[in-house]
């Protein structure tokens, strides 16, 4: 069995790319874990579906991974050449976390597998995974904003309301709880760049009561 050595792994249950891992999500720092050269599909299964592997294979990588703090895992490391994944696995081989990998270490990864045998490992497709294509920064800001726009409800702030709206829409409605269902309706839309300027606005009207 091939390993490698010294990753940092990002084990929320959210599934992020290194770009968003933030400084208080579970990063584990990986001594030691099983290296598999695999296909491309098989890539794209893992990212795709609920994986459970193989009876055998999973008892093969019972324990094998070790974290810095001399803890054991079950996990693997599996690469196309392009692409890297971390996987832990429970004890019946159901992959419970995926990480992706900083940029370095994919790409030392990567290069290493090429001179590897690809692997045919076995394992049982599952239910499709719904994956949200929102950045997690957008994700934050719409919560922020949704809760914002309730206690603006709720307390019936109509002068705050309004200036919210107009930077949003640069028009004033009469009914302020019609505007509170635009901007409402507004962040379904998804338009990160709107989204983020609103979050941005609400802060500074926060920072003036400083």
């Amino acid at each position: 069995m091939n390993y490698y050595y010294d990753i940092l792994v990002n084990l929320e249950e959210e599934f992020y790319e290194f770009y968003e891992w933030e400084k208080n999500d579970p990063i584990i720092a990986i001594k030691k874990t099983p290296l598999f050269k695999v296909s491309h599909n098989v890539i794209v299964d893992f990212l795709t579906y609920d994986i459970t592997l193989d009876e055998e294979l999973t008892i093969n990588l019972l324990e094998k991974t070790i974290c810095k703090n001399k803890e054991k895992i079950n996990a693997l490391l599996i690469s196309d050449t392009k692409t890297s994944l971390f996987l832990e696995i429970n004890d019946n081989g159901k992959v419970i976390f995926k990480s992706k990998l900083l940029v370095e270490d994919e790409n030392n990864i990567n290069e290493i597998v090429n001179a590897l045998r690809e692997t045919n490992l076995k394992y049982q497709v599952g239910k499709k995974v719904l994956k949200n294509n929102v950045l997690r920064q957008t994700i934050k800001e719409q919560k922020l904003i949704l809760m914002e726009l309730n206690g603006l409800k709720k307390n019936k702030d109509v002068d705050k309301c309004n200036y919210l709206y107009f930077e949003l829409f640069h028009k004033i409605d009469d009914d302020y709880e019609q505007e509170i269902n635009d901007m409402i309706n507004f962040l379904d839309k998804g338009d990160v760049k709107m989204i983020h300027h609103l979050a941005h606005l609400i802060g500074i009207t926060y920072e003036e009561r400083l």
